[in-house]
């Protein structure tokens, strides 16, 4: 039998595996339109005023005449998912 400081580390270590799996390997890119849809707490107006305070990306291409193409923005869901659930999301601005 497992004593009570054993099993929290078990439950630990298992949790942080499952987090780092969905978060690196399983990660899923979303636009800010899906990312309204699976976290309604977010808005487009909200994205569009605060968007830059998340983890976000783009695809940035320079063509050989120096000009760039950019796509849209891209959302982490599982790690804003988590960062959600651990009630991270205290953002200050100004």
């Amino acid at each position: 039998m497992l004593d009570e400081r054993t099993k929290q580390e078990i439950t630990a270590t298992v949790r942080y595996a499952i987090q780092h799996a969905l978060e690196t390997s399983e990660e899923k890119w979303i636009s800010g339109e899906e990312l309204c849809k699976q976290f309604q707490c977010f808005t487009p107006g909200w994205l569009k005023r605060n968007g830059k305070y998340l983890d976000r990306t783009r695809v940035v291409t320079v063509g050989s005449d120096g000009k760039e193409q950019r796509t849209g923005w891209v959302y982490p869901m599982h790690r804003i998912g988590r960062m959600l659930q651990e009630d991270k999301m205290r953002i200050k601005i100004g």
